[in-house]
């Protein structure tokens, strides 16, 4: 019974890791045909995500034995869910721009950037050091995806410095986290960043989309394909963005916070090699040489990464706020998801709290 139970578990673990990377490539797929296609208006699209996205979490809070809300009991608390609207527009937000000018395969290679600048703002910051594996592998995946971006026949230099931005968003966001929290170690599920978030998320996006002339275009893109056809686009990428959520969390839930490791080392390369069976993307030998470097070094440091998050001298946190198990620890040192869209957070986090916790009890011993 119990080899069955376990034969079970491993089957359900594929089936969910499988559905978790189909619905991810399909979402950035379906969003890059949109963006470039008939509804160019990356912004309103990703403030409809966030809203069908918090009316999902808001209906799931009727399932208590699935969601059960984390309340706001501290400042730090408050401070975290203030502070992720505005890396989510910086971050998601300049990454749906930047799919209207360049390629998903241009895409999804700039966002592999993010462990090397997150990896930088440590080591200044905190002095965080790492190992000579992991500063092999942040040098082969920045040597590969220069080497990619800079000979892509598909280059274009406005969406190439939107993404990197977007990036750089994303590093920013983790910067300010780690900076405002003063040491405490904060952790929150999925649904709650969606149900806290979403909407504050929607105000900031709302003028940005006005500013850029997206309500003209809409109008146009009702008038030349008809408003059942925007109605049902953009019906599709907000159930896509849920489902993508719905498989999160079930993964996380249901398996071990390994497989969704292992998941986000992986998408990247497979998401960069859907682009160019599904777009018409001219492909230069020493492009395709660059992307397949940054994929590889991409995914091993994946690995890298969560290996070092192994309980073996885990440090005691200094204050916690929880409410279940590992699924809540997305926040903190694991990729986190919102509105289908993917946020890196690797170790910036994690080490800058850690660091203050080590700064407050010498103080108090001293």
């Amino acid at each position: 019974q119990k080899m069955t139970e376990t034969r079970f578990e491993g089957v359900l673990a594929i089936f969910l890791l499988l559905s978790f990377l189909t619905v991810n490539v399909a979402l950035n797929i379906f969003n890059k045909y949109i963006f470039s296609g008939p509804l160019p208006i990356p912004v309103f699209v990703t403030m409809t995500h966030q809203i069908a996205c918090f009316l999902y979490a808001f209906s799931c809070m009727a399932f208590p034995s699935f969601y059960k809300r984390s309340r706001i009991n501290s400042s730090a608390m408050l401070c975290k869910l203030l502070i992720i609207p505005f890396g989510f527009v910086l971050s998601i937000g300049l990454n749906n721009i930047s799919l209207m000018f360049t390629t998903l395969a241009l895409n999804q290679l700039i966002r592999s950037l993010s462990p090397v600048t997150v990896a930088f703002t440590a080591f200044f910051i905190e002095g965080t050091r790492y190992s000579f594996a992991e500063i092999l592998t942040l040098m082969l995946l920045t040597f590969g995806l220069s080497l990619g971006v800079a000979t892509s026949t598909d280059f274009d230099t406005y969406g190439v410095v939107i993404c990197l931005a977007s990036v750089l968003g994303s590093t920013f966001q983790l910067v300010l986290t780690g900076f405002f929290l003063s040491g405490e170690e904060i952790r929150l599920q999925v649904l709650d960043i969606l149900l806290y978030t979403a909407i504050p998320s929607s105000i900031i996006l709302a003028p940005m989309s006005v500013g850029m002339g997206e309500m003209q275009t809409l109008t146009e893109a009702v008038e030349k394909v008809g408003l059942g056809t925007v109605v049902i686009l953009i019906s599709v990428g907000c159930a896509m963005a849920v489902l993508y959520n719905l498989i999160q969390i079930i993964l996380i839930k249901y398996t071990s916070s390994v497989y969704f490791s292992v998941a986000g080392g992986f998408k990247t390369g497979v998401t960069i090699g859907m682009s160019y069976i599904f777009f018409k993307q001219a492909a230069d030998i020493f492009s395709l040489v660059g992307i397949a470097i940054t994929s590889i070094a991409f995914a091993i440091h994946s690995y890298l990464s969560y290996k070092k998050r192994l309980p073996t001298n885990k440090t005691k946190p200094v204050k916690e706020v929880s409410t279940s198990d590992e699924e809540q620890d997305l926040l903190l040192g694991k990729p986190s998801f919102i509105g289908g869209q993917d946020i890196p957070s690797p170790d910036l986090e994690e080490d800058m709290l850690r660091a203050k916790a080590r700064s407050k009890r010498i103080s108090r011993t001293c």
